[in-house]
C-alpha cells in the first residue's frame, strides 16, 4: 500500500484521500499494463502509474537496477525481470502463461514510454492474438516533450526513432527527411550527434532544429536554431553528454501563389464536401497542391 501522508500542522493543497484512493485502486483487472516512467525527473510519474506498478504480480523492465531507482523511492516493493532486446522473444510464451492464469503484469522501458524505440511491440502482439487485455498508461515520452518544447511545427510529424548505423539504411533515413514536408524528430548519441548534424547539413542544407538534452534533468538544454549555428555551438563544447532527441522542421514546400484559387476550387468540387465534411476536404486539397489547410478552409467558405 502506498500513501502520502501530511505531515502534523502541514496545511495540504491537495486532497489527499482521492490521491490515496487511486493510489491503493483494489479493482485491477488481469492483463498487460504498458506503463509510461519518468525521462529523468522521477517526479513525472502519475498516480494511476503508481498504483498499477504496486500492483503488478509481474513488472517486466529493461534494467532491474535502473527501474529499482523509480520504485525505491516510492516505496513500492514489486516482483521485476529483465526484459530486453536480447530477452524478449525467449520471455514471451513465459509472460503470456502468466497472463492466461489472470496475474498484472506490468511493460516499463527505462524512461519513458515502453515499445518507443523499446522492446515489448511483440508481446503485446501476442497479447492480442490471444485475446489478453492490453492496457497503456500513458505519460512522460521524450518524443512529444521535445516537439512541443521546439517551436517547430506540431501539425504532422513523423518520429523515425534512432539514426540508423550502417549506411545504406542511413542514406535512406536522410532521403527520407530531405523529401518529408513534416516536422521529423529521431534520436542520436552525444557521441556522434556532430558526425549526423554535419552529413545532414551536406546533404540536405542549413534547416532550422531544435536540438533537446537532457530532457526533464537537471542539466537540460534546449537549442534552436539552424544546423549550421546549433553545429558551431556544439563544436565549442568540451563534451556532449546526455540524451539528445532533434527536431527538425519540414522541408519547403511549392510556394503556394503558383497553385491559384480555381485550381484549389475545382479540386473541391471533385470531392463530396457534403461527405466528408470542410475540414476533411481541406486536408485532402491541401495535401494535393502541397498548400496550407487554412487557404483551402477559407476558400471553401468564402465560396459556399
Amino acid at each position: 500500500m502506498i500513501l502520502f501522508l501530511k505531515e502534523k500542522n502541514m496545511k495540504s493543497r491537495f486532497n489527499l484521500k482521492f490521491i490515496n484512493d487511486r493510489l491503493n485502486e483494489e479493482n485491477i483487472e488481469p492483463g498487460l499494463y504498458v506503463v509510461a516512467t519518468p525521462i529523468g525527473n522521477l517526479s513525472d510519474i502519475t498516480i494511476r502509474a503508481l498504483s498499477i506498478i504496486s500492483s503488478s504480480n509481474l513488472v517486466l523492465c529493461e534494467d532491474t537496477r535502473i527501474s529499482k531507482k523509480l520504485t525505491s523511492k516510492y516505496g513500492i516493493k514489486c516482483s521485476m525481470k529483465s526484459f530486453h532486446q536480447h530477452n524478449s522473444i525467449k520471455m514471451i510464451d513465459t509472460v503470456l502463461k502468466k497472463l492466461k492464469s489472470n496475474q498484472i503484469i506490468s511493460l516499463i522501458s527505462d524512461a519513458g514510454t515502453p515499445t518507443i524505440s523499446d522492446p515489448g511491440s511483440d508481446l503485446i502482439k501476442k497479447c492480442i492474438e490471444s485475446d489478453i487485455k492490453v492496457c497503456s498508461i500513458p505519460g512522460p515520452t521524450a518524443v512529444i516533450g521535445s516537439l512541443v518544447s521546439s517551436g517547430i511545427s506540431t501539425e504532422q510529424f513523423s518520429f523515425l526513432g534512432f539514426v540508423p548505423r550502417d549506411s545504406k539504411t542511413k542514406k535512406l533515413f536522410y532521403e527520407r527527411i530531405n523529401k518529408s514536408n513534416f516536422t521529423t524528430i529521431f534520436f542520436e548519441s552525444p557521441k556522434r550527434i556532430i558526425k549526423t548534424l554535419t552529413s545532414i547539413y551536406t546533404i540536405i542544407g542549413d534547416r532550422k532544429i531544435a536540438l533537446i538534452r537532457e530532457l526533464t534533468k537537471k542539466n537540460e538544454e534546449i537549442l534552436n536554431d539552424n544546423i549550421s549555428n546549433i553545429l558551431n555551438t556544439l563544436n565549442k563544447k568540451d563534451k556532449i553528454l546526455g540524451e539528445i532527441t532533434v527536431v527538425m522542421s519540414g522541408c519547403e514546400s511549392n510556394p503556394s501563389k503558383e497553385i491559384s484559387d480555381q485550381q484549389i476550387l475545382d479540386s473541391v468540387k471533385n470531392l463530396e464536401i457534403e461527405k466528408l465534411g470542410i475540414s476533411i476536404t481541406s486536408k485532402l486539397v491541401a495535401k494535393k497542391h502541397q498548400v496550407s489547410k487554412r487557404r483551402v478552409y477559407q476558400l471553401i467558405i468564402e465560396n459556399k
